[in-house]
């Protein structure tokens, strides 16, 4: 009976020890329990318990580092986020070794390919330099009135903008789009004026022209299509030249959830164009992983002047579009492969659809192109070392080599 008695109590002070609380702190049955506990560890032939003096010693002990706990302000159980520091030093590291994966894999891994392309050995004619024109990212020639048109923005905003590619919050000077007049030698830039266009967010980047002839006056208009890298989103403005007055008359903005990275856009009627978008997300650090890891997620847009839907998935990186002089044709280039992807164009002007004819290699990671109108000649701006193509991207370096 006796047996029983101290068993049956032995879970009860083990439950009630668990939790010690300021009360226990006075409580004389730790006393019997410890001689109860003797006995029955005499039974079992196990060491017997430490006397009940020192138990009461060192459970006084557990008791008052137990409230000293208590008394502690509670810390939060969630784990710190990380800090932008350490956002900052991954993504250096991703860049870094994105670096010397792509120049080992040029340099060593990839082999060299014919251009399977005729190459001209050089241009009749002198190059000079025409004009300053601040940040110009894109021109456009018109063979009608015999103008360069040049898109401009001093990009100043770069650095200090999450998506590289459009500034994170309005800056205080707008871009422009300057007319430079071939047919003279001498002569100077002029930024035309913007009429019926009030926004004070302009960066224009990518270009486009497209000739048409105006059904009332019979007169022939040049149609000026440009990215506008808003810091609220991307947009295309559309507007119409005036040769005279050197004013551009703004038609419409066209908005779309599917202008990710707007690069550069190809116009194939007055009021429809093809668009790059040569990353598929928008954050700085998913642009930077997509090209480290070469992931093929660019797209092509094709608006039909009512709606936009996507025409081309998974190329890599495509940066320049053009068309073909007799539009049957779009020339799509794709940066990480090096080449210029030909496509052949439908004639379903509503979907916009596109069939692969060839892959011309180009050798260079291949950036904006440009179609002589009346050869059909294709110009290939390209980075030979994309290693210092993106140091220079992420202001390391001051300056990268380029071909044409």
């Amino acid at each position: 009976m006796a047996d029983k008695t101290f068993s049956s109590a032995l879970p009860e002070r083990t439950i009630r020890n668990r939790r010690t609380t300021v009360e226990d702190a006075n409580d004389d049955s730790d006393a019997s329990d410890s001689a109860s506990a003797s006995m029955s560890a005499a039974k079992n032939k196990l060491p017997p318990p430490p006397s009940s003096e020192n138990s009461l010693t060192n459970q006084k002990k557990k008791k008052k580092k137990t409230i000293a706990a208590q008394s502690r302000p509670h810390q939060s159980q969630q784990a710190p986020k990380p800090s932008q520091w350490r956002n900052l030093m991954f993504s250096l590291l991703i860049a870094s070794s994105g670096v010397l994966f792509f120049s080992v894999y040029d340099k060593f891994l990839f082999p060299n390919q014919e251009i399977a392309i005729e190459q001209t050995v050089g241009v009749q004619g002198n190059c000079y330099r025409s004009a300053f024109i601040p940040g110009p990212s894109d021109i456009e020639i018109s063979d009608h009135d015999q103008l360069a048109f040049v898109s401009s923005d001093d990009r100043s905003w770069v650095k200090e903008s999450s998506f590289f590619h459009r500034p994170s919050k309005k800056t205080a000077q707008n871009g422009g789009i300057f007319t430079l007049p071939l047919n003279q030698r001498t002569s100077t830039p002029k930024e035309t004026e913007l009429k019926a266009f009030a926004s004070e967010d302009f960066h224009p980047a990518g270009m486009s022209l497209y000739l048409y002839q105006d059904p009332d006056s019979h007169a022939w208009v040049n149609r000026v299509f440009v990215i506008n890298h808003s810091h609220k989103g991307d947009v295309v403005e559309i507007f119409d030249y005036s040769l005279k007055a050197n004013v551009l008359t703004h038609v419409k903005s066209v908005r779309s959830s599917l202008f990710v990275t707007p690069k550069d856009i190809a116009a194939v009627d007055k009021d429809r164009f093809y668009l790059t978008n040569h990353h598929g997300m928008s954050g700085k650090y998913g642009r930077v992983a997509e090209d480290v890891a070469g992931l093929k997620l660019g797209t092509v847009v094709y608006y039909n002047g009512n709606e936009s839907r996507k025409v081309l998935e998974s190329l890599a990186n495509p940066y320049g579009i053009a068309v073909a002089p007799d539009a049957t044709q779009l020339y799509v280039s794709s940066f990480l492969d090096k080449v210029v992807h030909v496509y052949n164009m439908t004639e379903d002007i509503v979907q916009g659809e596109l069939v692969h004819d060839t892959d011309i290699w180009v050798g260079n990671h291949v950036d904006n192109l440009s179609v002589d109108k009346h050869t059909g000649d294709i110009y290939v701006a390209s980075h030979p070392s994309y290693s210092t193509y993106l140091r220079h991207k992420l202001g390391y370096e001051p300056q990268a080599p380029s071909h044409v």
